[in-house]
């Protein structure tokens, strides 16, 4: 019995002593942590920040990819068919359909819509499906279009993972609505554009024209950012006669259709849609536009106001709100074609004193309107996204600045930035439509991407300038080759090893890590 008690105390003497030696060797001198990152080789450490890195955009991406999933299949869009999607579904799904107003809206969100209804049935489920595919294909697009422009795959993977979050990206599938088809047409347009600007060939070429020109059949405000950018890349590439005229065959085989059938229902040559519904209810100045249509005895009547005009974009800062009131009337006679638009658009002469006001009140629904319809304040991601759009002006005058200080840096990215600033030209600017604050979204993620791009530029010139530092540090001449030496005095040639090139290039690439 004593003998057993006796093994019994050694056995757990010697437990002790070894859990107390197993614990300090652990510890270390530098404790539990320091100990463990000293016995983490450094190449090893480099690796792993790099990779956790990757990790966390890739968890956002995923994070983003479920919001958009479950807030599509929780507010589906055929749950919202009033108002604007209403007549985007109606004249989709009714394919045959040649009253005015669809033939004032573009062709291509038509041709999705109807697309679309024909492979659900309409369906609840189906429809939510196929939507929650493109609201998450999206961002990849874009991060193709970002793997094109950017120097290295850190950059682009962050764009994908802050477009897959951004709520004003998320919010609007849920509706029927030109934006949710205009944002993938745009980053593939964008993406066909750099692609040709690498390959330089004319399949390229013709590509990146038909993209634009289905963006353009989706939204105008494609058509001035495709009029640069092929522009641009037409004028500083080869071949430029087979380019010109494979583009003209093409656009001509696209749009020479859509130019009859704009002509046979409303005797205009306009393949894009008839814009002088807006431009009049611009021009105007009047809170509701009234039209009344009338073609071989047939009369349709058509009112709406801008859902701008009933909102108070700066509050609570301000209770500003636009200046219009009353209505504007229009009798269109179809027969007249565009004679009677004429004659209705005469009544309001754009004078200078107009054109600022009218300007302003854009810029201010532009830079700071809520979006519509998907800015249900009960919703948590419309909320975000309606108190977000605080963050865009001051963001665009930030990188205008930038812009303009680092354009010899940016290098390739500069034809990009001469297409953000045609964005902000030509829909806060020009006096086309009434802004509102949904039409801020394709400018939103070109925003985003223009900030990283700066955001390189300006980490390429803070490491030039430590590279310029360290080199007035040597008692050589800075323009001396720097040279190794041996014992006995024998000069070394410089050589630049594989870990340098690596090291090199992964600075590059993780330019905003």
């Amino acid at each position: 019995m004593r003998d057993g008690l006796v093994s019994s105390g050694s056995m757990a003497m010697k437990l002790r002593h070894w859990w107390q030696f197993t614990v300090a060797d652990l510890r270390g001198p530098r404790g539990f942590r320091g100990t463990l990152l000293d016995r983490i080789p450094a190449g090893a450490k480099r690796v792993d920040r790099r990779w956790w890195i990757y990790a966390a955009l890739y968890l956002l991406i995923a994070v983003g990819i479920w919001l958009r999933v479950e807030h599509i299949f929780s507010h589906n869009p055929m749950d919202h068919i009033w108002s604007d999607p209403q007549r985007h579904w109606e004249q989709g799904t009714e394919t045959l359909r040649r009253d005015p107003m669809t033939m004032t809206d573009p062709v291509m969100y038509q041709v999705y819509i109807g697309v679309l209804a024909k492979l659900t049935l309409g369906e609840p489920f189906l429809v939510a499906l196929y939507t929650a595919l493109l609201a998450c294909l999206t961002p990849w697009i874009w991060y193709r279009f970002a793997r094109e422009l950017m120097p290295g795959r850190l950059q682009a993977t962050a764009v994908w993972a802050a477009l897959s979050l951004l709520p004003s990206w998320i919010a609007i599938y849920s509706y029927f609505m030109q934006e949710t088809l205009l944002l993938p047409l745009l980053g593939a347009s964008l993406y066909a554009s750099w692609r040709c600007r690498r390959k330089q060939t004319l399949s390229s070429f013709l590509l990146m024209v038909t993209l634009w020109t289905f963006a353009g059949l989706t939204r105008g405000i494609a058509i001035p950012l495709a009029a640069v950018v092929t522009t641009w890349l037409w004028l500083v590439q080869p071949r430029k006669l087979a380019k010109a005229g494979y583009s003209l065959a093409l656009l001509a085989l696209l749009m020479g259709p859509l130019a009859y059938r704009s002509h046979a229902a409303m005797h205009m040559i306009s393949p894009h849609g008839i814009g002088q519904l807006v431009a009049l209810y611009l021009r105007s100045g009047k809170r509701e536009i009234h039209v009344h249509y009338s073609r071989e005895g047939a009369q349709w009547n058509y009112w709406f106001g801008s859902p701008s005009t009933g909102e108070k974009p700066l509050a609570p800062l301000s209770d500003w709100t636009t200046e219009r009131d009353g209505q504007v009337h229009a009798r269109i006679h179809i027969e007249n074609g565009a004679e009677d638009w004429a004659k209705a658009l005469a009544r309001y002469p754009l004078t200078l004193e107009r054109y600022l006001s009218l300007t302003r009140e854009n810029l201010i629904y532009l830079f700071f309107g809520s979006s519509w319809p998907d800015n249900n304040r009960e919703r948590l991601l419309e909320k975000i996204s309606h108190h977000s759009r605080w963050l865009w002006a001051p963001l665009t005058l930030l990188l205008l600045i930038g812009t303009a200080l680092y354009w010899r840096r940016l290098q390739g990215a500069r034809l990009f930035a001469v297409v953000l600033g045609t964005w902000v030209v030509v829909q806060g600017v020009l006096p086309i439509a009434v802004n509102e604050g949904r039409y801020r979204k394709p400018a939103e993620g070109m925003l985003l991407v223009q900030a990283l791009l700066v955001a390189a530029a300006v980490r390429r010139r803070s490491a030039a300038s430590g590279r310029r530092g360290m080199r007035d540090s040597f008692d050589e001449p800075a323009d001396a080759p720097f040279a190794i030496h041996t014992p006995n005095g024998q000069a070394v040639p410089p050589v630049l090893t594989q870990v340098e090139v690596s090291r090199e290039q992964r600075e590059k690439d993780d330019a905003l890590a």
